[in-house]
């Protein structure tokens, strides 16, 4: 089967470590499945046409593709990349199937722009992917940008993925108009499109949604944390990896999340500084794990706690993945008292290195953990503050969790989801082409 997969995504992250968030993860984890499958004859696409990223970053994770499988433009320089994507982000202004609403700036510099382009010749970065793969005998799999037209448009089988409905329902928890990636992407789908979305949870959202979507045309393929995510026992690397960042084994609980309002990481630090038991736990800290996001500052809550504060809460940031398993492994237990996740991979590395986990009962987050972790209301401080006080002070049942958390872990593979990606890649039934 002949496979064209977008990795623009991919790409992202030589710029910036933001980059690697659970899409980010998703695509790579995937990537590494399709590249071992000797049944799947693969290309890669970068409709972001950010070129030279994308073979740095090929370079750097020691994949080998050939030329003829890499569909980029072959003239590509960083000044050509640039320039294309300034011209991307107009693109992803515009409403063009909306004209009235268009701003008419925008639509200048728009046209302006594709027309100048052409000129000193970035053709090939408007359609890398040559006219001889554009038939019923190629599937495209758009891993999370909208697909161009000219793909639309064409004989191609489509597949795309749809990871949640966040900023469509919850709009509150994103800023300026990033819903419009989710839109376009959504609006452009005809019944012959095949989407993959990764929980029960936001299949169930995309269907009652009322956007025309059919309810045979979406796949679930639920994720996995990466195999470098494991229980590290040896004290000699659990001591190494966590004096550099002033860490005790068992002496803080860890949450890894972007800072965004979403995280609902007020609450999990309110939370943590009104623990009954947080006196007689005097090196107990709480570690928050991850990049800046948005629209999240803690100044009221340090002001309310100013010593606690100071002295109990501890930001990482961003943190190399080889010291990641360590710093799961030797804390108390872990939090997640997101508002919403379109599936949660954090809480499922955690159970990977058998940490005890508290997540929120809402969204898909009862799937990924099942019975083999604690809940609570992500709403209610008082419902957040018991699970904490549970976890804390009742080592049976830290302990519990911790075995629960490993064998659940178990039922979570790339493999797995690879094998439903790509009976969904398989599922154009009507189509004998591309077998």
């Amino acid at each position: 089967m002949k496979l064209i997969f977008d990795v623009s995504v991919l790409a992202w992250s030589v710029r910036s470590n933001k980059a690697k968030t659970g899409i980010f993860r998703v695509i790579e984890n995937l990537l590494f499945q399709l590249l071992r499958d000797k049944e799947i004859e693969l290309y890669l696409s970068s409709i972001h046409g950010n070129i030279l990223d994308l073979k740095t970053y090929l370079k750097n994770s020691n994949i080998q593709i050939s030329d003829d499988r890499l569909l980029v433009s072959k003239s590509a320089n960083r000044f050509k990349d640039k320039l294309f994507q300034i011209y991307f982000w107009l693109y992803q202004q515009l409403d063009l199937k909306n004209y009235p609403r268009v701003s008419a700036v925008l639509l200048f510099l728009y046209s302006f722009s594709r027309f100048f382009l052409s000129l000193i010749g970035l053709y090939g970065y408007f359609y890398p992917i040559p006219k001889r793969f554009l038939t019923d005998s190629f599937v495209f799999h758009s891993t999370f940008l909208p697909i161009p037209k000219y793909i639309q448009t064409s004989k191609i089988n489509k597949v795309v993925t749809i990871y949640d409905l966040i900023s469509i329902k919850y709009p509150e928890f994103f800023v300026g108009n990033k819903d419009d990636v989710v839109w376009k992407l959504i609006r452009d789908i005809n019944p012959e499109t095949k989407i993959i979305t990764i929980s029960d949870y936001s299949k169930k959202d995309l269907l009652s949604a009322e956007l025309g979507l059919l309810d045979h045309q979406i796949t679930v393929t639920p994720l996995a944390a990466s195999k470098f995510f494991y229980q590290v026992e040896s004290k000699d690397q659990l001591s190494k990896d966590l004096n550099q960042f002033h860490l005790s084994f068992g002496e803080y609980i860890l949450s890894v999340a972007t800072l965004e309002p979403r995280k609902n990481l007020k609450s999990t630090i309110r939370a943590f500084l009104q623990l009954p038991s947080l006196k007689s736990n005097s090196n107990l800290k709480l570690v928050l794990l991850g990049g800046k996001g948005w629209g999240e500052n803690f100044e009221d809550i340090a002001g309310e706690f100013p010593a606690l504060f100071q002295e109990r809460i501890l930001f990482l940031g961003f943190v190399p993945d080889e010291q990641l398993s360590s710093i799961y492994s030797g804390a108390k237990f872990f939090v997640y008292l997101s508002f919403y996740e379109g599936f949660g991979l954090p809480p499922l590395e955690a159970m990977q290195c058998g940490l005890p986990v508290l997540v929120s009962n809402v969204s898909s987050l009862p799937e990924v953990v099942g019975e083999a972790g604690l809940y609570a209301n992500p709403y209610d401080l008082n419902s957040i503050i018991a699970g904490m006080e549970n976890l804390l002070n009742d080592n049976d049942l830290r302990s519990s969790f911790s075995r629960r958390a490993l064998e659940r872990a178990k039922l979570f593979t790339w493999e797995r989801t690879a094998k439903l990606t790509k009976e969904t890649y398989f599922n154009f039934s009507a189509n004998e082409n591309i077998i």
